[in-house]
């Protein structure tokens, strides 16, 4: 016979030499003669005394391949009438073919552990969710000698399998229809019990959603795994052949490990991606809540005959609340607080566009109802009915020593006189809502020791861990008390500020808090 067979790794390459040579040891002790151990072109793997004699050999075949033979030596196989003789080669030839696919296989595990290996390096490094599935498809089809891999995902409301990555199959195929978990039966089977399921023949079975496309596109058999993260369902991996296969134990787990590891990598990744876009809008919001603390005045204004102090503390980046001092010319001085609905963004928008409104008719109109009436018809048409504010606003006459006021639905603020408490109601509703409504103003005159101090409900409404309010009471309380000290108008802010605190202690605050006095000297 010949030494022909189809060229392989030698067989050197999966046992050892020094195996190979026990081998040929132990075989020649029982054949009673020389026994040589060749490569598949007849030469000898190891060193031996006497040539191999080709009359007297067995091939080494592995999955078809000769990768060997195993021989006597010439001249010690002259008695052909010993049949053990070439039924031991035989035997001796199939030890070493099972050695040799032993071997393979191990070192096909061992190449696949490495590529899984590799594989959980890149998902630790890699932040782009399409990127970890393209690579996790590529790398099963690799390691699992399919003919296509197919991933989906679970769709936000976990009803739908959305293809997101796929090698191998035809772009016909890949857009053949939706795959709903109610209407799939293996993928329902594979996410509701958590375990891979293995498919014979996707043309034939009753599960398999698009049998005829199955059959059309030349794959047979399918192995579906689930991809679980902390017990959840992320979506599935599905490895597709192109003859009928059974897949053993180790592929089973092999795919298993992988979907568990890319399932972690997607959470991984869109954890990544959010934290991303949470930063990006965490340094928005600071710079727009830089933008807005400018529009606050950095200090309160100084006009003869009073004193005034004003504090805004907000609860979030951004707020809803401001105050403003508007200069007016001849001794006059516009205060306004006011209180948008809602916190945040939308609220801060609210803010800028009121106080621009507000500036821009005060310095024009003289009578207060109608600076407020305007303000209003700006609300309205600019926003909806779920937009709207409570503005008080007044005009300090220093001359003649009198305040005018209008209150759109505000808290009324204080006027401390003589340790008592009058509230500054008049007015009307809340702005932003009724596009025709209208507001009555009214004047006080002003004298010396009189505050006004105007607030937002960040300050009264502060609860403490027993879910009490702070309440208007403490608020008069603690303005009375500062006065009575003899505080500026500075300090008798922030004293009410100091006493609110103090009441909440660490209770979180949902609400901005804004505080302006105006304390007459």
């Amino acid at each position: 016979m010949g030494y022909n067979g189809p060229l392989m790794l030698a067989l050197t390459d999966y046992i050892r030499p020094q195996t190979l040579s026990g081998l040929q040891d132990a075989f020649a002790e029982v054949a009673r003669g020389p026994v040589v151990i060749c490569a598949a072109d007849g030469t000898p793997v190891i060193a031996a005394s006497v040539r191999p004699d080709k009359q007297f050999s067995s091939p080494i075949v592995v999955d078809g391949n000769t990768v060997g033979h195993v021989a006597l030596g010439e001249g010690t196989a002259a008695d052909e009438a010993e049949p053990w003789r070439r039924q031991f080669l035989q035997l001796s030839a199939r030890v070493i073919a099972l050695l040799v696919s032993r071997e393979t296989r191990l070192k096909d595990r061992v190449e696949e552990l490495a590529t899984v290996y590799a594989l959980t390096s890149e998902f630790t490094t890699e932040r782009d969710v399409q990127k970890v599935l393209d690579v996790t498809a590529r790398t099963v089809v690799k390691v699992m000698d399919a003919k296509a891999c197919v991933i989906r995902l679970l769709s936000e409301d976990r009803t739908e399998l959305l293809m997101e990555a796929v090698t191998g199959l035809s772009e016909e195929y890949v857009n053949k229809g939706q795959v709903l978990v109610a209407d799939s039966h293996i993928d329902r089977e594979v996410l509701e019990k958590s375990r891979a399921v293995h498919v014979a023949d996707l043309g034939s079975d009753p599960r398999v959603m698009y049998p005829e496309e199955a059959r059309r596109e030349g794959i047979v058999s399918a192995l579906c795994a689930p991809m679980i993260y902390k017990g959840g369902p992320v979506g599935v991996i599905r490895v597709y052949t192109a003859v009928k296969r059974e897949f053993d134990w180790y592929e089973v787990s092999l795919l298993t490990a992988i979907a568990a590891q890319a399932a972690g990598a997607v959470i991984n990744a869109r954890l990544y991606a959010e934290a991303v876009r949470a930063g990006t809008m965490q340094r928005a919001l600071q710079m727009a809540g830089e933008v807005q603390r400018r529009m606050v005045p950095q200090s309160a204004p100084t006009i003869e005959g009073f004193d005034i102090g004003a504090v805004y503390v907000s609860c979030f980046e951004v707020g809803g609340d401001f105050y403003d001092f508007l200069p007016l010319g001849t001794g006059n001085l516009g205060v306004a607080v006011c209180d948008v609905v809602g916190k945040g963004v939308r609220a801060s928008l609210l803010m800028a566009s009121i106080r621009a409104s507000l500036r821009a008719h005060a310095a024009s109109i003289y009578e207060l109802s109608e600076v407020i009436r305007r303000v209003n018809a700006d609300l309205c048409a600019d926003t909806d009915a779920n937009d709207f504010a409570s503005l008080f606003y007044g005009v300090l006459d220093s001359r003649a020593r009198r305040f005018t006021y209008a209150n759109a639905g505000h808290i009324p603020p204080l006027l401390l006189r003589n340790g008592q408490v009058t509230y500054l109601g008049a007015g009307g509703g809340l702005i932003g809502i009724d596009p025709a409504a209208r507001w009555r103003h009214e004047s006080i005159a002003v004298r010396s020791g009189d505050v006004i101090f105007a607030f937002t409900d960040g300050l009264h409404e502060a609860l403490n861990f027993r879910d009490e309010p702070f309440g208007r009471r403490r608020v008069e309380a603690a303005a009375l008390a500062a006065i009575a000290d003899g505080c500026s108008a500075t300090r008798i802010v922030n004293h009410a500020l100091w006493e609110m605190r103090r009441f909440a202690g660490l209770q979180t605050r949902f609400d901005d808090t804004t505080i302006v006095a105006v304390k007459a000297l």
